[in-house]
């Protein structure tokens, strides 16, 4: 007689021709689990949570779970960042800091909704998910959006707002803590991946260092977007460097459009600051009756020299005119005994007429 093996060998599962018999084993495989299992999980995803992450080495997963009632989404993260009832600090911005670090880490943005003052020192103040509330109907859509003259367009807004009701509720109590009196956190909507939490509204802010390279872009006429890029480099990975490139084109023309008036003034402002380091820097200028910049002329200790050993030969070209301001710049050139171009002067002039022309 042959001997057996100790263990036989799997049975051979034969390939249904029938559809409808694959779906009926499949549920007859999730009906054979216990009940008990299954009220031990918190929630669908927990139970699937061996199928959704294989290892460290996988694309990361968003972290959020399905609460018991199967509508709304809990945040998972470390017992350390989460806000509890009772919990105190010592001002208000340690509370916002506090609850913007535990928003950022599980995936939702922060608002700050209603606060009551008294002698202008907060007494309560609501900290809010970013899609509390619903957003009105007339500013979801554009008016007159054919008609391009027509006053009444509006900016088609996308709607993120869904009714959202996480929040903390702080009040400041008799020894000037302020102290977490009341708290939701279950959402009802899925919460941003790790990926994308860097673009959170609440988690971008456009820094000094930011604001230092740009404006050195700008003084070497580099735009905001190759800006970006140059950030971006620096940083190595977009989500180091703080903001998007919208923020960055915001943060540009919110700049302009402060010195949009007061740039001839700050101009001269600046003329009056080199004069001041040195007494050798000469400018002088005329506005008319409504402030406007008419005429400027300046020449620093440089150009005052180089006139004084080089003034045989002058040169005086006014067909140059600035891009954005419309100004005719006239700059007064001499040549060196070296048969080169020396910078003697120059001038910015609103108006080509005699009299502009005479004063220069």
């Amino acid at each position: 007689m042959e001997e057996t093996s100790a263990t036989s060998p799997p049975p051979v599962l034969a390939c249904p021709t029938n559809p409808c018999s694959v779906l009926a084993a499949i549920s007859e495989s999730v009906n054979s689990v216990p009940m008990t299992e299954l009220s031990d999980a918190h929630s669908v995803s927990e139970i699937n949570s061996s199928m959704l992450y294989f290892d460290e080495f996988s694309t990361p997963k968003k972290r959020q779970c399905f609460s018991l009632d199967g509508s709304l989404y809990k945040p998972v993260c470390d017992e350390a960042l989460k806000p509890t009832i009772g919990m105190k600090f010592d001002d208000i911005a340690a509370v916002e800091a506090f609850y913007k670090k535990y928003a950022h880490h599980v995936g939702f943005g922060v608002r700050l909704r209603a606060q009551r003052l008294v002698n202008n020192v907060i007494q309560w103040k609501r900290f809010l998910c970013s899609r509390e509330g619903y957003r009105s109907s007339k500013g979801t859509c554009t008016v007159n959006c054919l008609d391009k003259n027509s006053s009444n367009k509006r900016r088609r807004v996308r709607v993120t707002r869904c009714g959202c009701e996480a929040h903390i509720y702080v009040n400041r109590d008799n020894c000037g803590k302020y102290k977490i009196a009341s708290m939701t956190e279950h959402h009802n909507h899925e919460l941003v991946s790790p990926s994308k939490q860097h673009l959170i509204r609440s988690n971008r802010k456009v820094s000094d260092k930011v604001k230092s390279v740009l404006f050195d872009c700008h003084k070497a006429s580099i735009g905001p977007a190759q800006a970006y890029r140059l950030l971006h480099v620096r940083a190595g990975r977009f989500q180091d460097v703080g903001c998007t490139k919208k923020d960055l084109q915001n943060h540009y023309s919110m700049f302009k459009n402060k010195i949009k008036n007061c740039d001839a003034q700050m101009l001269v402002d600046q003329f009056g600051r080199l004069k001041e380091l040195n007494p050798g820097f000469f400018f002088d200028y005329e506005v008319d009756e409504t402030g406007t910049l008419l005429r400027l002329f300046w020449a620093d200790p440089t150009s005052r020299k180089n006139y004084s050993h080089f003034h045989d030969v002058l040169s005086f070209d006014s067909t140059y005119s600035t891009n954005q301001y419309d100004y005719i710049f006239a700059p007064f050139t001499g040549i060196n005994h070296h048969m080169q171009s020396v910078f003697l002067g120059a001038g910015f002039l609103l108006n080509e007429t005699a009299k502009d022309y005479v004063w220069l």
